[in-house]
This record gives structure tokens, C-alpha cells and sequence, in this order.
């Protein structure tokens, strides 16, 4: 063998190599950079995301969405949560600081959406299957409602909401009706109140209300807030059928407006951690998700 030739070709071979891995090194980088934009403009749309949910959405592994969160926290662009993430409202991001002083108009619904999260999804996959196709359905604004709209199959399908969160699930589907309540902005949570909003609901029929509450408390069931109170009292009324989503915290909590007695409302739908007094007390009303 020609010694002076066979150097020359590991060298050459060496270059290749090197070359290629710089090659594979930016294409990866390219990849990344698509990935998190992609997962930006994911949270642009919704505000606020599960972990799972983006993995799914991206068609990677949560570990692998989990770095991209950390790095964009670092950049400013998100503020990672226990399980998920929320858009950082800045210029650079597409999102304006309004009347609020600065807060997202849906961060405290993101806040709501990463508590007792186990319990709300489970509650959502039963939910989900009580909507079929050609229905009427009304959805207000609470974070399990928002889990089960992400989990309804059924189309055709006409949704009225008051919520921003939910008319966005639901905005780009061809198959959905979608039905948007006017009013006044609650801007902690997103939904629309007043009397702009319960004089439409007024002139609607549905086969199904789906809503979540504050608390139930003895008989009754509570809201913190009197014109989002008066918008779901007027959902029950117009609907065929209605039904409570609540998570097992909710239970034996009062708050500030009763909205409805218990005897209001077809079925309640809750986790599997309620306590067993709720259980025999509601009876056949109460609905135990994973059951």
C-alpha cells in the first residue's frame, strides 16, 4: 500500500465525517428551532397547554417538550407550570397588555387548568361521550369544561359557549356551529357576562348544558361571581338536559352566589376521590368517573 495515499484518504475520510456531523448538527438545531415555534404558536392560539397535550400536538416525547419549555422560559417567551405551560404576554410574543394591567385576559382559567388535573380529565372523558352528533350543546368557560371540549368526537355539531378558551377549541373545526355569547369580558377567567349575554341565551334551545362551578354546599351548587352566576343559570334553563362537572375538592365548598339547587341539574360528574358521604347522599345523581 502506498502509505503516502492511504494518509491522504484518512484525511479525507476524516473530513467527510466532520463535515457530515456538522451537517447533522444543524439540521438538529433546524429541527429544534421548527419545533419550538411550532410549540409557540401552539400557546399564541390557547394561552395555556398541557404537557401531554403538546407532546401529542408536536408528535414528540414530554421529555423532549419539557426542554423546549425550559428553554423558551429562559428566552421569556413562556412560564412553565406544574405539568403544562403559559404564553408570557410580551410584544415579542403577538400578545398586548391591556386594561388589566398587564395580565393575560385567561391566566387565572391556565392556573385553574393546572390543578387537580388527574381528576378534571377523567371527569372530561366521561363528559365527552355524553355529547353526540347533530346536538346542541351548551359549554360554559370552567377549566373542565375546556378538557372535555378537547375531548369531544362527535360531529356534526352546533356549541354555543360564553368563553373565548372554548369558542378557540372549536373556531377552526368545519364541522362545529360555533355560537359565540356577546357581553361584557370577565377578564379573569375569559367568559362573557351581563345581560347582553343572558338575553341571547334567552332566545336559544340546546339538548345539553355542560358546566363546572365553584362548589357544592348542602343542596345547592355556588359560583364566585353574581353575572357569572346569572349566565349559568340561564345555560340550565335553556337546555334539555344539564349537567355539573365537578372535581372532588369542590364538594362541601360554599362560595359567594348560589346558582342552582341540586335538584336543578340532571347529573354531576366527578372523580373518583369524592368523598363517600357524597356518594350516598346524591345517589344515583352523582356520577363517579372511572367507575
Amino acid at each position: 500500500m502506498n502509505w503516502k495515499h492511504s494518509g491522504t484518504l484518512t484525511r479525507f475520510q476524516t473530513s467527510v465525517r466532520h463535515l457530515t456531523s456538522q451537517i447533522e448538527h444543524r439540521q438538529s438545531l433546524m429541527l429544534i428551532v421548527e419545533r419550538q415555534q411550532r410549540l409557540l404558536e401552539i400557546l399564541r392560539d390557547r394561552k395555556a397547554a398541557q404537557l401531554d397535550d403538546l407532546a401529542q400536538a408536536l408528535d414528540v416525547s414530554q421529555s423532549t417538550v419539557r426542554r423546549d419549555l425550559e428553554a423558551l422560559e429562559e428566552q421569556g417567551h413562556v412560564k412553565r407550570t406544574h405539568g403544562g405551560a403559559v404564553l408570557v404576554e410580551s410584544p415579542a410574543n403577538g400578545v398586548h397588555g391591556g386594561g388589566n394591567g398587564g395580565r393575560q385576559p385567561s391566566i387565572v382559567l391556565a392556573e385553574r387548568m393546572d390543578q387537580q388535573v388527574e381528576g378534571k380529565q377523567s371527569i372530561a372523558q366521561h363528559a365527552a361521550q355524553l355529547v353526540q352528533p347533530h346536538m346542541t350543546v351548551i359549554l360554559d368557560g370552567g377549566s373542565t369544561v375546556v378538557y372535555t371540549a378537547r375531548r369531544i368526537e362527535a360531529r356534526p355539531l352546533q356549541v354555543v359557549t360564553n368563553s373565548l378558551a372554548i369558542a378557540n377549541e372549536f373556531a377552526d373545526d368545519e364541522q362545529v356551529e360555533l355560537l359565540l355569547v356577546g357581553g361584557s369580558l370577565y377578564p379573569r377567567t375569559g367568559v362573557m357576562v351581563g345581560p347582553m349575554a343572558t338575553g341571547c341565551l334567552a332566545d336559544l334551545h340546546a339538548d345539553l348544558t355542560l358546566f363546572s362551578l365553584a362548589g357544592i354546599y348542602d343542596d345547592a351548587a355556588f359560583n364566585i361571581n353574581l353575572a357569572m352566576a346569572q349566565v349559568e343559570q340561564a345555560m340550565i334553563r335553556q337546555a334539555a338536559r344539564s349537567v355539573l362537572l365537578m372535581d372532588s375538592t369542590k364538594f362541601g365548598r360554599k362560595s359567594l352566589v348560589r346558582v342552582c339547587s341540586l335538584d336543578e341539574v340532571d347529573s354531576i360528574v366527578t372523580d373518583s376521590q369524592v368523598d363517600p358521604d357524597w356518594r350516598e347522599r346524591l345517589g344515583d345523581r352523582l356520577v363517579v368517573a372511572g367507575d
